[in-house]
């Protein structure tokens, strides 16, 4: 797995992951998360879009982060388009849930309109 992280307009934490997500990579994964929401990032936006592969435990971190990150008044969306995966997060009832949107622009689009719903700013100034 390479992983890439980047914070947009001062609140939205992007990490862009490429090739496989599973139970030997995904612990930095979830220690990349974690030091984030540490940092007081609760807002999240995970690029799939190059990952080949998720298992149990890749998905058990995205949801862990959805929940985390919702009840800090917050939220994550994934995009993803890759067949293999839109399936998977399907057969597991959660592609809503991680609000899995097709592109990068339609998670952001997605999380920009419920940034502003909560009343912030779109500039990061929370």
């Amino acid at each position: 797995m390479e992983m890439r992280s980047c914070i947009e307009d001062n609140w939205l934490m992007v990490f862009h992951l490429r090739g496989e997500i599973d139970a030997e990579t995904g612990p930095d994964f979830r220690e990349a998360l974690e030091r984030a929401r540490e940092e007081g990032q609760r807002w999240f936006l995970i690029d799939l879009l190059e990952a080949e592969y998720l298992d149990s435990v890749a998905l058990g971190i995205l949801l862990g982060t959805a929940k985390e990150t919702s009840n800090a008044g917050g939220r994550l969306a994934v995009a993803c388009n890759r067949p293999n995966l839109v399936k998977l997060f399907e057969l597991a009832g959660v592609k809503e849930l991680l609000n899995v949107q097709e592109t990068a622009a339609a998670a952001r689009s997605l999380l920009e309109q419920a940034h502003q719903a909560a009343g912030l700013p779109q500039d990061g100034g929370e």
